[in-house]
């Protein structure tokens, strides 16, 4: 019993001792870490945003919606996304908190330009498509990790609708397509 003891109490010493040889970090120290940690997390996102650009699979999730009278209604972003599939694109939006329902766009990609700003590294992607409500265009613009994004989307006969929020690799899950709109 008392090796036992005196084996733990000098695994405690040790430990203690262990303990006092690493110095905290300072404040610079700490800071620098915290800036290099972002930086690599940065990286990755622009990784990850160049990627999804270029398989052509990306959803942009909206938490706001802007009406044309420039109201802004926070929203769910499982509902209300703009999304591209290979050659098809997806525009789903409800101003309403309270569940599914509002309008889901489909069509067909006729065009697709992605322009990356070499200054800053921000894309602007135009989309035309052709598809069950007519002709629509959709305009992304989005700095270069996909953090904040917007999107335009205006359909032929002059109906306008921005949405706000971040941009993601798509593998086809975490939105919820609706019935198509005829």
């Amino acid at each position: 019993m008392n090796r036992i003891f005196a084996t733990a109490i000098l695994l405690l010493l040790a430990a203690t001792v262990i303990a006092q040889d690493e110095a905290p970090l300072t404040r610079q120290e700490k800071k620098a870490l915290r800036q290099e940690q972002k930086k690599q997390t940065e990286v990755k996102l622009a990784m990850n945003t160049s990627e999804a650009l270029r398989s052509g699979h990306f959803v942009l999730k909206a938490d706001q919606l802007r009406s044309r009278g420039g109201v802004l209604f926070n929203v769910d972003p499982t509902i209300n996304f703009v999304a591209v599939e290979g050659k098809e694109a997806y525009v789903q939006f409800s101003p309403s908190s309270y569940g599914p329902g509002g309008v889901t766009l489909k069509g067909k990609i006729t065009s697709m330009d992605i322009d990356q700003r070499s200054k800053d590294g921000s894309y602007n992607i135009i989309i035309n498509t052709f598809g069950n409500a007519g002709n629509y265009t959709v305009v992304i613009n989005m700095n270069k990790t996909g953090e904040t994004a917007s999107a335009s989307v205006s359909l032929g006969w002059g109906t306008r609708l921005e949405m706000r929020g971040s941009f993601y690799p798509w593998n086809g899950t975490g939105t919820y397509k609706g019935k198509e709109t005829s």
